[in-house]
């Protein structure tokens, strides 16, 4: 059988008449809205707390394992980058020293040059001198 409002206000009046009003107020304040199979019990809050202990554990154990996971994934690729950073690094110092070796063979080639050229100008006045001489 369940208790309804109707069945409560019944027996609420029904108690108003055997006690007074405020024992009969105080008594109904006492009983659960609901029947006594629906009141929860020591019990069955202990048998919650316990399960919803496991529930925070395995959160905790799978968090830790997510986070682990995540930080050798991480650290994966930081090595990664690492080795494509020192690629590309030694790619570029090879570039350079391509560069600074054919602008270096570029400059003696014009300085050569420019030497005989003007030993050749020095040789020809000094020969030209002579002759005025």
């Amino acid at each position: 059988m369940s208790i309804t409002e109707a069945s409560r206000f019944q027996l609420r009046t029904a108690m108003g008449q055997i006690l007074n009003e405020e024992a009969a107020d105080t008594l109904m304040e006492l009983l659960p809205p609901v029947g006594w199979a629906d009141v929860a019990t020591k019990s069955d809050l202990q048998h919650l707390r316990d399960e919803l202990k496991g529930d925070i554990n395995s959160l905790r154990v799978a968090t830790k394992s997510d986070i682990q996971h995540l930080r050798d994934e991480l650290k994966g690729d930081i090595l990664s980058l690492r080795n494509e950073l020192k690629g590309d690094m030694i790619n570029l110092q090879l570039t350079i020293e391509v560069n600074v070796r054919k602008l270096i063979h570029e400059q003696t080639k014009w300085l050569i040059t420019t030497m005989i050229a003007m030993n050749t100008v020095m040789l020809a006045a000094s020969v030209a001198l002579s002759k005025l001489i």
